[in-house]
Formats: structure tokens, sequence, C-alpha cells
């Protein structure tokens, strides 16, 4: 009986460890894809980077640190040379060689009805040359200082199970074999991803045998699942529950300030017309022109936003207002570039100037389950513009409605997030604000903007080698891009994270959510 006893007693301390090793997180939105090359976006490339590696990574603070890649030089900054990491085996069992590396680069680029292409990152790519079973030469269109920073966006895939492999063959698992610390296991598309741990993997070993992802979008569900014990650790903690969760001794809240720019859009091209969301005053003739080409009605749409109303009040304080695209500390950050004050009587007499004593009607667009409190952002922005005399109707919806609508041009005034990877201005003033189809420019510009002004000195910046006439241009760029007033900075996002007791997280300023950044709390 004692052995029994004993035996049973031993099976029940071998449970212990296994149901301690399942980690269970809640996201706020979902990815759009497993395809690690098929959307630029942060939650899917937060989604692959549990099974997917790069040349290089970002850590926690944004520093490239190596990973596939051991080391990368260059001379001039057009020919670089890459040792690879020599003992990787993908999933399969397969090792890891620069061929794979040589199949990446290439299909980035070019995955089929991409909604957020990574061409934008392989653009200055002219041809990739494998010089040995890893190593590589590299060879850029011009000088490329930022070309391993630009790189580290894109995942490698194996050449064996992604040649001729479609996006869905990734979403059905098939070809989900990468290099990373976690397996993949299994996707129910909008709703969880879970992932068993790799114990083949090259790297330190993850301490969560599983790790599974939730996605409620609700904000009140998110809080009450981590309160309730149903999850480990929360993304997006509503500003509202901030205070709640810090002051129950069960949690915890992890911080750090954002890399992800919260910015207003505008389409000033005239087909914006014809989406009905730009329309002339109450009663007044049909517009002939889009108020949105004249930059003094940008500039008063600008000036009616009280920023810091937005941080205190919608926020909670959980944001920093800005009048700039990146956050102190990045390169191409300038401290002498304001924080615009509201100015509402000022705002209404550049309107009259215009040609719009009597404003005009807008509809503002955002979606409601990717950037905290949007919902109540574009509220508070659509009345501030109200007070002014342009009349504000407010449309929300889900990130995955609003993602292809805004793609399609459908929506030609949004409020929208870009999260800068790289620590670099290029990073957001070329995908954004570049001219879309202009040599690997604008790949993520959703408002049909096009400045050839603006496009020599991004292209002329994304080639200077030397770091301070670098910096003189993207100055150049920032002045002209924020003059133009079509992306207009409004603040940057507070990350925080609710997790449990006995967690130790060390939190991302790319507001990344993963389970390699999770440990148990010694």
């Amino acid at each position: 009986m004692r052995s029994v006893r004993l035996a049973v007693a031993l099976s029940l301390l071998a449970a212990l460890p296994a149901a301690a090793q399942t980690l269970t997180i809640g996201l706020a939105t979902p990815p759009t894809a497993l395809d690690p090359h098929y959307h630029a976006h942060a939650q899917s490339s937060a989604t692959a980077a549990h099974v997917f590696e790069a040349l290089h990574k970002p850590d926690a603070a944004m520093q490239l640190t190596p990973q596939l890649a051991t080391d990368a030089t260059t001379t001039n900054g057009i020919v670089w040379n890459v040792r690879l990491r020599e003992g990787v085996r993908w999933h399969d069992g397969t090792p890891f060689t620069a061929d794979d590396v040589v199949f990446s680069l290439q299909r980035a680029g070019n995955v089929p009805n991409s909604p957020g292409s990574f061409g934008t990152y392989t653009r200055e790519v002219r041809t990739v040359e494998v010089t040995g079973p890893h190593s590589l030469r590299i060879t850029a269109t011009a000088p490329a200082p930022l070309l391993m920073a630009n790189l580290s966006n894109i995942f490698i895939v194996s050449r064996r199970h992604g040649e001729g492999a479609s996006t869905d063959d990734y979403n059905s698992g098939k070809a989900m074999i990468g290099t990373g610390p976690y397996r993949f296991a299994r996707w129910s598309a909008g709703t969880e991803v879970h992932y068993a741990r790799n114990d083949a993997y090259w790297g330190e070993r993850e301490p969560w045998e599983r790790a599974s992802f939730r996605v409620i979008a609700n904000n009140t569900a998110r809080t009450a699942a981590l309160l309730a014990g149903d999850v480990d650790l929360i993304a997006d903690i509503p500003s509202t529950d901030v205070a709640r969760i810090r002051a129950d001794r069960r949690f915890q809240v992890v911080t750090v300030a954002s890399n992800r720019l919260v910015f207003l859009g505008y389409d000033r091209t005239e087909e914006a017309l014809a989406t009905g969301h730009v329309r002339a005053a109450e009663g007044a003739p049909a517009l002939t022109r889009n108020p949105l080409a004249d930059v003094r009605v940008l500039r008063a749409l600008s000036m009616a936003i009280d920023r810091r109303a937005l941080v205190e009040r919608i926020n909670e304080g959980q944001a920093i207002a800005t009048g700039q695209f990146l956050p102190e500390g990045f390169f191409g950050y300038f401290a002498d570039i304001p924080v615009e004050r509201a100015d509402p009587e000022a705002a209404r007499r550049l309107l009259a100037e215009a040609g719009y004593p009597d404003g005009f009607r807008l509809t503002l667009t955002t979606s409601n389950d990717r950037i905290v409190n949007s919902a109540r952002m574009v509220q508070a922005i659509g009345q501030m513009w109200t007070r002014i005399g342009v009349a504000t109707s407010v449309e929300t919806m889900p990130h995955a409605i609003f993602t292809p609508r805004r793609n399609r041009y459908e929506l030609p005034v949004f409020l929208s997030s870009w999260g800068n990877q790289t620590g670099e201005a290029l990073y957001t003033l070329v995908p954004q604000l570049g001219t879309r189809g202009q040599g690997g420019l604008g790949n993520a510009n959703r408002i049909r903007y096009s400045n050839p002004a603006l496009d020599r000195l991004l292209v002329a910046a994304s080639t200077e080698i030397d770091a301070p006439r670098r910096l003189a241009l993207i100055r150049q760029a920032t002045d002209l891009a924020l003059a133009e007033g079509v992306m207009q900075p409004l603040l940057l996002q507070v990350n925080n994270w609710g997790a449990r007791q006995g967690l130790a997280m060390t939190p991302r300023i790319d507001q990344y959510t993963l389970a390699m950044s999770v440990r148990p709390a010694d």
C-alpha cells in the first residue's frame, strides 16, 4: 500500500511542472496570417517570431543583435559579407544553409495579395550569392548603411518547405517549419495560436513547454480573463484598468515607453471625394475639389486637436504627446520640434482663408481593436473638429476590416499607428510617405501621397554612409513631411502588460508580446 501511495504522489509531482510550463497570453489583436512574408504587420511579425528567425533581431531596447547571422561586414555599404550560424537545424531536422537565406530574400517582397509588402525592406538588395554553406554575399543597388537593420524584418524560411508554398500552406501549418525556439502547433484564425517548445533549438531552451495565445479583442473581457486566472498575462491593458491591476497584489503591471506612433492620415487626391467621406457642409453645393488638398485645411485640422487632452483625459496619462514621427532617443528625433498646442480660433481663421468659412464634413475612421483607446480618441477628435466647423462623423471597425478598406483607399481620413522597428527615421518615412511604387518606396503609403522632392531626400538619406550627413537629410525630409501635413503625429503609445505574480517579463519597446520575453520569477 505504501508503494502505491508513493507512486501516486510521484505521479502528481511529475504532473505539476507540465502545468507550470504552459504559458497562456491574452492578445488584443490577431495576426492577419501565419505566412511570415505576407503582411508587414506588428502582430503578424510577433506571431512569426516564435517559429522563424531573421539574420539579426532587435532586442527589447531595439538594439540589433545576431540571430541566424553571426557577422556582417562591409567596406563601402554596397557589398556585405555575411557569416551564418552553423549547427542550426530546421524543425524537421534538416540543416539551415545560406541557400535558405537566398530563397527568403527573394520571396519576401513577392508574396501575392500582400496587404503590406516586405519589399520595402529588400528594395536595396541587388543580388544575393552563396559563398559557402554558411556564408553569403549581398550586393546592394547603392550604398546601404541600414541594410542589416532593414533585413532584420525578414524572417528566414526553409527553401525545402517554402518553394512553391502559398500563404495558405503556411496558414494550414504545412509550411510552418522554422528554426525558432517554438514549433507551430495549431492556429484558429482570429481566435488563438498555439506553440510547442523546440527542444532541439540552437539557443537557450525556453522554460515553457507550451505557449498559447488567445485573442480577446474586448478590453473588459481581456482584463477579466487575467483577474480570473484564465490567462497568465495580457497585452494592451486598457488605460482605465492600469491602476486597478497595479493595486491588486496578485498581479503586476509591466510598462515601457513605446516606438508606436499614433497618427492621422489624409488622402488629398480628388479620388477621395468618391468615397463620400469628404463632403460639403450641410446645405452647401457639392465639393468640386478636395479641401484636404489645401495645406491650410490640414493645418487647421491639426491645430484643432488638443493632443495633451488626448493623453491625459482619453488615455489616462498612458501615452506621450508628440509633434514628430519618432520617440526620443531614436535616430531622427529632433528635440526642437514642439508638440503643437491646440488653437481652435486660429484653426477657424485658416479654414476661412482657405475658402471654407462654413467648413465641410468628414468621416473619421479607425480600427477598434488595434490601438489602445482608438474609438474614444476618434470621438474626441471628431468633437474638436466639429467645434471649428468641420462636422465630423466617426466610424470604427475591427482591424481585419479596417486594414483592407484603408489599403483600397476607401478611408481617406483615418487614425492609424506605426511601430518603428529599426530605431531610425527612414523606417517610418520611406514606407509611409514615399511615392508608392517608386523604387520600393511607399509600401505602406495608404493616402496616395506623392512628392518628388521628398522622394529625393529619402533616397539620398538611404544611401548616405556618413551618419551626420544622413541625419541632416532626415531633418530636411522630416520638416517637409510635417509641413505637408498629410501624416499628422498625435502621440506615442505607452506599452502596458498585466501579468500574474510569479512571472518576470522583459517589456519590449516594439510592443511585441513574445513568450520568449517571459520567464518564471526567481
